[in-house]
């Protein structure tokens, strides 16, 4: 059974299925992606329809991103288990000062083991700006974004 709360949002009554979704702030929803904050940890999480990333989209992810950040630098945790291809173009712009300011670490949610491996291991040529780190577990990923929550004075 689900259980349904209502909120009052402005003029307009919110029906939330769950209470993690009370949880949020600052959502931003956009035709590629679905960003909150939640528990100083922002949320960037790719719809299922997307599965290429090309430099349009990231910018555009990126400009969410940073309205999400309110100016704080803060850990990204990044659900990309529909995303089979990130364009060359796209791979380097996210690896610019532009895409990667206000972030102090990121995990990236991916599906499998070998993906796992070959995103991490990419980013010794790609050489990122912050700390990042591919998992398959939600769990582990976001226990792990948890020390950088600390070093960016987020409590």
């Amino acid at each position: 059974m689900i259980e349904y709360q209502i909120n009052f949002l402005g003029d307009k009554f919110v029906k939330n299925e769950t209470k993690h979704k009370l949880m949020r702030e600052h959502h931003i929803e956009n035709e590629f992606v679905e960003l909150w904050l939640e528990n100083g940890i922002i949320y960037e999480v790719f719809k299922p329809k997307i599965s290429i990333i090309d430099i349009n989209s990231a910018k555009e992810i990126v400009a969410a991103r940073l309205k999400i950040s309110n100016g704080i630098v803060r850990p990204i945790f990044i659900d990309m288990t529909d995303v089979t291809r990130i364009e060359k173009e796209t791979r380097v712009y996210f690896a610019t000062s532009e895409s990667t300011q206000l972030l102090s670490a990121g995990a990236l949610l991916v599906k499998n083991p070998i993906i796992r491996s070959i995103v991490n291991f990419s980013f010794i040529f790609e050489h990122p700006r912050f700390t990042v780190k591919a998992f398959t577990n939600k769990e582990k990923a976001l226990k792990w974004l948890e020390l950088f929550k600390q070093s960016s004075n987020l409590n």
